[in-house]
């Protein structure tokens, strides 16, 4: 073997190890996008329905003051039942820092039986108390209401 050889070998092996110590050393990649789950896949009207969000982007996230979310039943496609204008302002609340994870509970309302899902506004990368704008809509699990 010549030093040429030598060289070579070592810049190799040099370069494996830097793969190696980069691998341990950075964090598995998180997708990057915002996960709405809730804790079980039916219902009664009247059920306590609980909802984990995580928020995995790289921004905080908030949600509307006057609907933070609304309840939509599968018809072939997907539709949200009527609700009330909002009386008040329509802001930011309830952010989400990015890579934390938040929960909420709800009751049941009476509505239809058949498939449901949440259908939540989002204001991403936006403040607490200024005027909310909605810049994504995010949606949670498909339920039943039984």
């Amino acid at each position: 073997m010549n030093k040429k050889d030598i060289l070579i070998i070592s810049a190799g092996l040099i370069a494996l190890g830097l793969i190696i110590l980069a691998a341990f050393l950075i964090p598995p990649g998180v997708p990057e996008e915002v996960h709405i789950t809730t804790n079980i896949e039916e219902y009664t009207v009247g059920d306590v329905l609980k909802v984990k969000i995580e928020n995995n982007l790289k921004e905080n996230i908030c949600f509307s003051s006057c609907y933070p979310y609304t309840i939509e039943k599968r018809n072939g496609g997907w539709s949200s039942y009527r609700y009330q204008d909002c009386l008040g302002s329509n802001l930011n609340e309830n952010c989400i820092d990015s890579r934390q994870v938040k929960a909420f509970e709800l009751v049941v309302p009476l509505i239809e039986t058949g498939f449901h899902r949440l259908g939540i506004s989002a204001c991403i990368g936006c403040n607490v108390n200024e005027v909310f704008k909605e810049g994504q809509k995010l949606y949670s699990n498909d339920f039943l209401i039984k």
